[in-house]
This record gives structure tokens, sequence and C-alpha cells, in this order.
């Protein structure tokens, strides 16, 4: 696995040689912003998934929904809201990490890159994944992260609203993951391999 500064674009002369040896483009978004709006239905899924979950594992929000108080919310900017924003996007790079972790010898991967920029983590490959383990690298942030991990806090009693916070927003964060998986599901037929160019999707 390298380190780049940048996500790589699309490069052009691997998408021939793709198609040239029989790879088939996978109908798409075009862009992030697309990709963002299109998965919007998603978002809402993964956010009442986790919230329905959050309710039976943290007592509170029961009695919070149950109550008839007001909802209000005061921002001060001071070192603690600084650590909170550092450890979400510490939350958000982990979320990057285990689509690694899942990358068939990720480590050892020439074709497997890493980097950070100002806004968050980023994590992709060129290499040749088959269709069932691509699906599981591109769903188990949300189910490790929004599931598995705040009902191990729960049954520990470490579970707080902080944590709820950053487990609903890696929930919503997962749509467009989400939304490739359905995308795959729908055009790669079972027992195909996928493999990403940039911006583009192709399987065979």
């Amino acid at each position: 696995m390298k380190y780049i500064k940048k996500i790589p674009p699309t490069d052009s002369d691997f998408s021939n040689m793709l198609i040239s040896t029989g790879w088939k483009k996978i109908k798409e978004p075009s862009n992030l912003n697309e990709a963002i709006l299109q998965s919007i239905p998603f978002m809402i899924i993964n956010g009442i998934i986790f919230m329905v979950i959050a309710y039976f594992i943290y007592p509170p929000i029961e009695e919070f929904i149950n109550s008839k108080n007001s909802i209000s919310i005061t921002l001060k900017i001071n070192i603690m809201t600084l650590i909170y924003i550092a450890i979400t996007f510490l939350f958000m790079t982990i979320h990057e990490f285990i689509h690694a972790y899942f990358i068939p010898n990720f480590l050892k991967s020439d074709k497997t890159y890493w980097g950070i920029n100002m806004l968050f983590g980023f994590v992709c490959t060129t290499e040749k994944i088959k269709k069932s383990r691509y699906i599981i690298i591109s769903i188990m942030p949300f189910i490790l992260l929004s599931i598995i991990f705040p009902l191990i806090l729960s049954t520990f009693g470490l579970l707080n609203e902080f944590i709820l916070f950053l487990c609903l927003l890696n929930a919503m964060g997962s749509c467009v993951d989400c939304l490739n998986i359905w995308i795959i599901l729908r055009q790669a037929p079972n027992g195909s391999y996928i493999v990403n160019n940039g911006g583009e999707t192709y399987y065979k």
C-alpha cells in the first residue's frame, strides 16, 4: 500500500486497456457530487437503521423522545471543541482504513493507495477484486463502526451522546458505499471481478 497526496484521476490508457481485454464499464454517477445526490435515499435508510439500534441500546434516547423538552443547541469554541473535531476526523479516517483492511493483501499491494487531505482520509485500489469481496469491502465500515462498535460499548456501559453522533455520522456517510453496492449488485454478474480506475468502475 502506497501513500499519495490526492485521489488519482481516471487513467484513460488503463480504461482503454480494460475495454480492449473484455472488461465492461459500470453505469454509475460521473462525479462525487452526483453520487452523493443519488445516495441520499441510502443516507436516510442508514440513519434510520442506526437510530432504531440506538433507541434500544441507549435508554436516554427513549427518555428524550418521550419527554416534552425542547431541543437547545449551544455552540462553544474551546479546546474540547477542537478535540471533538479531531476525533471526528480520526473516526472518518478509520472508516477508510477498514475499507483497506478487507482488500486482499492490501499491505503488500502496489495498486492500493491511501492518503489524507484537508477534509478526510481516503483509500483506493486498482486491484482486481471479486464481486463478493468488493461488497464486503464496501459495507464493512458501516457494519463495524455503526452497528458492532456501539453494541460493544453499550454492553460495557461506555456509550455516550458523542459516540452516538460519530456512529450516526458514519452510518449516513456510508451512503455512497451503499449506492456502489446497489449498482454492483444490479450490473455485475455473480462471480465477476471488479476494477476501479479513478471515477470509473469495470467488471468482467
